[in-house]
């Protein structure tokens, strides 16, 4: 049986799906802050509620879990609607399946206006969960992006720390984790 699609229980948050609750698991895992369902927005005629808002590196990043591209065609379009239109400065990420080393995302980053590359307007679906170069923080970014991620979140720019092995335990932690039964 599928139990993605099941409401589950975690840190005293009731989740709409086992998905959410494991990407819930992994923000926790590698000290990244979040809400879950934090708010609702109206966008023209479409009614969306973000699965996450979570605190990174790079700032704000708003979050849609599915479990796969094309499990929720309608979802995924009111994602992009609001994607272009949620509060500034932010970022808004589609992350699809369990968290995974090799995990499918998009992100879609800043708005046009901002001389800041880092916010300014853009799609990109190569980006990856990253440690800053010290090992303390995390984001969503290109590999290259590492000496970046360390200026913004203020982490000393030293190498050596256990960042990806971090990811890698924040990871088996979310897939291995056993939700008691639904109540």
């Amino acid at each position: 049986m599928d139990r993605r699609g099941l409401p589950a229980s975690y840190g005293g948050t009731r989740f709409r799906s086992h998905l959410e609750a494991r990407w819930a698991i992994f923000f926790d895992q590698l000290g990244i802050k979040w809400e879950y369902e934090p708010q609702g927005f109206q966008l023209g005629d479409i009614n969306y509620l973000p699965d996450f808002v979570a605190f990174t590196a790079f700032g704000t990043l708003w979050v849609e879990v599915k479990p796969s591209w094309d499990a929720d065609l309608s979802g995924v379009e009111r994602w992009r609607a609001f994607a272009h239109s949620r509060p500034q400065p932010s970022r808004a990420a589609l992350l699809i399946g369990a968290p995974s080393i090799e995990a499918e995302h998009i992100v879609i980053a800043g708005d046009d206006a901002a001389n800041d590359p880092m916010r300014a307007g853009w799609e990109d679906g190569d980006q990856a969960w990253r440690p800053c170069i010290a090992g303390y923080h995390f984001d969503l970014a290109y590999g290259h992006e590492s000496n970046y991620l360390t200026l913004q979140d203020g982490c000393p720019q030293h190498h050596g720390g256990d960042g990806n092995d971090r990811i890698d335990k924040a990871v088996e932690a979310a897939l291995s984790h056993r939700f008691g039964k639904a109540a």
